[in-house]
């Protein structure tokens, strides 16, 4: 008997010192950062060792609880870290109207690490008393690691291939679809999506022998469908205090500006489709942003290519400026919030909504001056573009229908619903609907760029009785989701189901198309 205790007895020791071990080495390699010189390195967290280290905070922390919010291909979670004073109530979705939520994503991209470390030092700053008092004004959602497959692999896009954050209208990866169920859940009042941008364009600037020249830009959601008095604040009032505040920390900033393709084309800000978590996120009633930092080239001379030591202490710098720029704005950016959610979600909202939009000159600012670098000699430039800064908003749906009725591919269309927590019934006795019913005459697909396409369609519509069959999908727009299911449905719209290169397929020229609008 006393052998036997005395062997529990060495294995609890054992297991703790290993739970001992790994803090340390977690805390160590994560956590206590600071400025560092360029010579410094440290060693990048594996997804499990992030995993591991989020139940360490939870079980050390009384106000942290680390919930799965997806399983990745290869059998990796993507967890939440949820931080609250009142943890109780808050991981039971009920709010305290005095606290904003905030939710931080890091690493969509695995091959942008640092985001997932910058965030376990904020998480850890906050839970520990160093940013202390953020945790009396605001509840957190902490996704450090979106990505863990792409993070193991050292790839951009996930186990399937696919680029997450382009992901967001279909939602076939398991990854977007427990970022978009962790917004439906919590309902933050903002958002910050945590990434890093190469300065080295291979395909692209390179070629003329230039390095995009940055250290931090940030972009808040820009679809015209955002509710406009969010856009209107995040632009003129935060993003602008924003860029200020990181600046006169040292660190170079600016808004965000689209991969420069040549010197001699114009320059526009940060791309406005729905399928962006950003611009999703905003859609939703959220004030959404992007924070990109440098990530220098990994041959040459350059101060920070492997040093991910000093790269993660821009963006804690970047994240926790931040947090401050948005405390004083607590007030307004909750009541913005919370009255677009009520917009959102108001059945009879009469504002247009805007199938497409595109960059346009804006007369008053038709130039802007940037920053580059020479590759061969390292000087740093400064050139002026043409700049499309305007966001022209286009093809508006004034009268929006009653409903749609999908007569064909029923159990693809309920799927990509269904994710978006969007309500449907299926048909189960006949009735009549006064419908519109588009012919479709040709499919025609147009090149974007290199890695996007897009597909219109020329169509010819007409009015007609229809008769509902038992099985037919009718999707109801008296619901919240109002205003995003037909951005799914029209033909017309940029982020249309059928506007991807997959599914557009689906739709057979010179028959009629399968979605009816019901009036």
């Amino acid at each position: 008997m006393v052998g036997s205790h005395m062997a529990t007895s060495k294995k609890i020791i054992c297991a703790l010192s290993i739970f001992i071990l790994l803090f340390g080495v977690l805390y160590s390699s994560a956590l206590r950062l600071t400025p560092l010189e360029n010579s410094g390195y440290m060693r990048l967290s594996s997804s499990s060792e992030i995993s591991a280290f989020l139940s360490l905070l939870a079980h050390h922390y009384p106000s942290a609880e680390k919930v799965s919010i997806a399983e990745s291909e290869l059998g990796n979670p993507v967890d939440a870290l949820l931080v609250s004073s009142n943890l109780s109530l808050f991981k039971n979705r009920m709010r305290d109207d005095d606290k904003l939520t905030v939710l931080f994503l890091g690493s969509q991209h695995g091959s942008e690490p640092s985001g997932a470390e910058a965030l376990l030092r904020v998480a850890t700053d906050i839970l520990k008393g160093t940013l202390g008092p953020y945790l009396d004004e605001m509840n957190f959602i902490f996704i450090p690691n979106g990505n863990p497959d792409g993070r193991n692999l050292k790839s951009r896009k996930n186990a399937h291939n696919i680029d997450i954050n382009r992901n967001y209208m279909i939602l076939t990866e398991s990854e977007s679809r427990g970022i978009i169920d962790a917004l439906n859940r919590w309902s933050p009042d903002v958002v910050l999506d945590v990434h890093e941008a190469p300065a080295l364009k291979k395909k692209s600037l390179a070629r003329q022998g230039y390095l995009m020249d940055f250290e931090a830009q940030f972009e808040a959601a820009n679809n015209p469908n955002v509710d406009q008095d969010i856009r209107s604040y995040s632009f003129r009032r935060i993003l602008p205090q924003l860029i200020e505040r990181v600046q006169a920390k040292g660190l170079p900033a600016q808004r965000y500006i689209k991969s420069i393709h040549s010197i001699h084309r114009p320059v526009t800000n940060g791309g406005l489709s729905l399928e962006i978590l950003r611009n999703m996120a905003g859609m939703m009633g959220a004030f959404s942003f992007l924070l990109e930092n440098r990530r220098d080239p990994s041959t040459g001379a350059y101060p920070t290519p492997l040093n991910i030591h000093a790269r993660v202490s821009k963006q804690y710098l970047c994240i926790t400026t931040f947090l401050e720029s948005i405390r004083p704005h607590r007030d307004a950016i909750s009541a913005i919030s919370r009255k677009a959610r009520m917009k959102w979600k108001n059945p009879h909202n009469k504002a247009p909504l805007y199938l497409a939009s595109r960059y346009v000159t804006d007369p008053s600012n038709p130039k802007m001056t940037l920053p580059l670098r020479r590759i061969d000699t390292g000087e740093s430039i400064k050139h002026t573009f043409r700049y499309h800064g305007d966001v022209e908003a286009r093809l508006p749906l004034t009268t929006l229908p009653a409903a749609y009725i999908v007569t064909s591919h029923q159990k693809f269309i309920q799927d990509i619903l269904a994710r978006h927590h969007v309500k449907y019934r299926r048909a189960k006795k006949s009735s009549t609907f006064v419908a519109h019913v588009k012919r479709i005459k040709r499919r025609i697909f147009e090149k974007i760029n290199a890695r996007q396409s897009q597909t219109r369609y020329v169509f010819k519509e007409r009015k007609m009785d229809y008769q509902l069959r038992r099985g037919d999908l009718v999707v109801d727009l008296n619901q919240p989701a109002k205003r995003l299911i037909p951005l799914f449905l029209e033909l017309q719209s940029a982020g249309s189901i059928f506007n991807n290169d997959r599914y557009t397929n689906l739709v057979q020229d010179q028959k009629d198309f399968f979605v009816l609008s019901a009036e």
